[in-house]
């Protein structure tokens, strides 16, 4: 609350209109993460309002390839036309239905923030986030958790479904939303997948402990030497990867 009270002063008294949010910190850790390394490729998905695609930009890739749904791509190219960067290649298409996607080279960033949550297939999202990373490469991911409060310490998900007008009300969530994990189940699809050394971020938390406790972010590396999980797996038998279904 009084974090809240002083960014408002700010803006009214000192004219401050564009104050760090928590995706400024999440692409703070990235930086101290890779420690000055280059990246060639970095991929952003769900750009949103371009501020993170300028951040991305200042990490110097070779190409910073955008994906965003086709109903989002004209109100996007208003902010990419400002930035103009030769660097960029934008992809209208849809993450996980798209032929698009499986022709792209594997990339050593990739930043995906509020966009798990609007997703039905969570652990399937996660496995194609993970076979888009080069090994070595690392993912930045950031979604919002469970909203009641005895759920969040838990691994679990909370179904949605079928989302009622007081539930979205009270939520404050959009009519695509049919579950939320918490932030100890998004950790474990990660682990789940193959990702590992996984990091929580500690983004939200500088803003306020409320948006801390509504919503997660990681960054979660791809092993050079990946081994992701399998099920089903006895003597002999190679198993089936996790998040791999057809």
């Amino acid at each position: 609350m009084v974090r809240r009270i002083v960014r408002g002063l700010k803006r009214r008294v000192f004219g401050i209109r564009d104050l760090p949010d928590h995706r400024h910190y999440l692409f703070q850790e990235l930086c101290e993460y890779l420690g000055g390394r280059r990246v060639r490729r970095v991929l952003e998905i769900g750009p949103k309002d371009g501020l993170d695609t300028r951040r991305l930009l200042t990490l110097d890739p070779e190409r910073l390839t955008l994906i965003d749904l086709p109903r989002l791509e004209t109100s996007n190219r208003v902010w990419l036309r400002q930035i103009d960067s030769p660097r960029i290649q934008y992809l209208s298409a849809n993450l996980m239905y798209s032929e698009q996607v499986a022709t792209l080279e594997p990339f050593d960033v990739v930043w995906c923030t509020g966009v798990l949550y609007h997703n039905p297939e969570q652990l399937r999202l996660v496995r194609r986030l993970y076979d888009l990373l080069a090994p070595g490469g690392v993912l930045v991911l950031e979604s919002a958790t469970v909203r009641r409060r005895r759920l969040h310490r838990e691994n679990c998900v909370e179904i949605i479904y079928p989302p009622s007008e007081e539930t979205k009300r009270r939520y404050h969530l959009s009519a695509n939303i049919t579950h939320l994990p918490s932030a100890r189940a998004i950790a474990s699809w990660l682990e789940m997948v193959g990702f590992g050394p996984i990091t929580r971020s500690g983004c939200h938390r500088r803003l306020s402990g409320k948006l801390a406790a509504a919503r997660a972010a990681f960054l979660a590396a791809k092993p050079l030497a990946p081994k992701p999980g399998t099920y089903y797996s006895f003597p002999g038998e190679e198993g089936y990867e996790v998040g791999k279904a057809l």
